[in-house]
């Protein structure tokens, strides 16, 4: 059975360089980027997540994104860790991403899934995500 949990996404840090290591906001234009970000979510999942990106910005608006991120938390009183692989962008403001768990261990071992964050610039995010566990 399919379960469907939500939980907010609050960033607690985010640094982000171009390829030759400048700050990313020194650099206008076309440019690849890497990126780390911690964040607390809470909700139905509670935990903290660390992710990497790597980026690429067709111009000062908007970039495409991949991602890993470690994510440390209780679900349904199971403790343990997901690696989940992100797709996704940002685009008028807003940060969108689609992942995959790759990966699940300690309590949450067996548990696979898809989910999404949508994240308005400057906002908690929400996270969702579609699981079954074994």
């Amino acid at each position: 059975m399919t379960n469907h949990l939500t939980a907010d996404a609050e960033p607690k840090s985010w640094t982000e360089q171009t390829w030759d290591g400048r700050d990313h906001s020194e650099v206008t234009g076309p440019k690849r980027t890497t990126g780390a970000m911690t964040a607390a979510y809470r909700g139905a999942l509670e935990g903290e997540g660390e992710t990497r990106f790597l980026m690429a910005y067709p111009d000062d608006a908007s970039c495409t994104m991949l991602g890993h991120e470690l994510l440390t938390a209780t679900l349904d009183g199971r403790r343990g860790t997901l690696v989940l692989e992100h797709v996704g962008g940002y685009r008028d403001g807003v940060a969108t991403s689609a992942f995959t768990v790759v990966h699940a261990e300690g309590e949450l071992a067996g548990l696979t899934g898809t989910g999404r964050i949508t994240w308005p610039h400057g906002s908690a995010g929400r996270f969702e995500l579609d699981y079954e566990i074994a």
